[in-house]
């Protein structure tokens, strides 16, 4: 394992994550429709449980308490 000891509270996250930041999300689509990236995507898909998503992050003066009601 990478990192530091974590606690799982809930459900039953295996303990892997990895992030890659983008500047946005159509270059992070770009990268991954790209032939570099799906020649090697089988590396991943055919050795692991995995999931692949976008999320677009929030700016610096997001506060999370903004979204509660």
């Amino acid at each position: 394992m990478h990192g530091g000891e974590f606690e799982l509270l809930e459900g039953s996250w295996p303990g892997h994550l990895i992030v890659i930041e983008f500047p946005g999300r159509a270059q992070a689509r770009a990268w991954y429709d790209s032939d570099a990236y799906q020649a090697i995507a089988a590396l991943r898909t055919d050795n692991s449980d995995s999931d692949v998503i976008l999320i677009d992050g929030v700016g610096p003066e997001h506060k999370a308490t903004d979204v509660l009601g």
